[in-house]
């Protein structure tokens, strides 16, 4: 189990290391939502046709793939929703995922995609619980929520779905995960500034053309 100090150091010294990390405003995230992130139309969902053939198993990566901070520095628990829905920190900090991530999410559940979760964070416990509040569990078969490597998160899916690395497909944010699971045999894609649909039907159809 993750000492509670390491999670504790992680956090206050986020200050320090936070102008060297990506960072997306409160601001820029309120003028995001309604709208996607790279430009891509709002009705997307009902026009992207599944290409063929799928990945058997979908891998999303969930710090700064699916909402814009880290959970082990950039957020505090507990976390609460209110009654207007809003989930927020113990600082009153708005927790929010990428615009476009929650319909994503519905489409490929609807479409019969299977998906599971990787993350490498220090503060499973505190991912856990906003995947909770989110009403996000619904959709993952599979989740490896705990620090170590990518690969170790992948031969477990692999082992538990017996899916081959071959047929995932994988969104992360990180270069050196890229090319850590890469070098397994799994499809990888790069995500610069959150999952949104041009990266999704990328992803898809460089998958589809590639596996053929």
């Amino acid at each position: 189990m993750i000492s509670d100090s390491v999670v504790f150091l992680l956090r206050t010294f986020r200050t320090f290391i936070s102008p060297l990390r990506r960072k997306t405003s409160d601001y820029q995230l309120t003028q995001d939502r309604g709208q996607n992130t790279r430009g891509s139309t709002t009705d997307m969902a009902s026009n992207l046709d599944p290409p063929t053939p799928r990945p058997e198993l979908l891998v999303l990566d969930v710090d700064w793939t699916l909402w814009p901070f880290h959970t082990d520095m950039d957020v505090s628990p507990p976390f609460k929703k209110d009654s207007s829905g809003e989930i927020r920190d113990s600082r009153g900090k708005t927790i929010q995922p990428f615009p476009d991530v929650p319909r994503i999410l519905d489409w490929l559940k609807g479409n019969g995609y299977t998906l599971a979760l990787a993350s490498r964070t220090w503060a499973p416990s505190d991912m856990e619980r906003l995947l909770i509040l989110l009403d996000w569990n619904k959709y993952f078969s599979y989740k490896e929520i705990y620090k170590g490597t990518k690969t170790k998160h992948f031969s477990k899916f692999t082992r538990d779905s017996g899916v081959p690395y071959s047929k995932m497909l994988f969104f992360d944010d990180e270069e050196v995960n890229i090319h850590e699971i890469g070098r397994i045999g799994v499809m990888c894609i790069f995500v610069t500034n959150g999952l949104n649909w041009n990266l999704l039907k990328e992803g898809l159809e460089k998958y589809a053309k590639e596996r053929s």
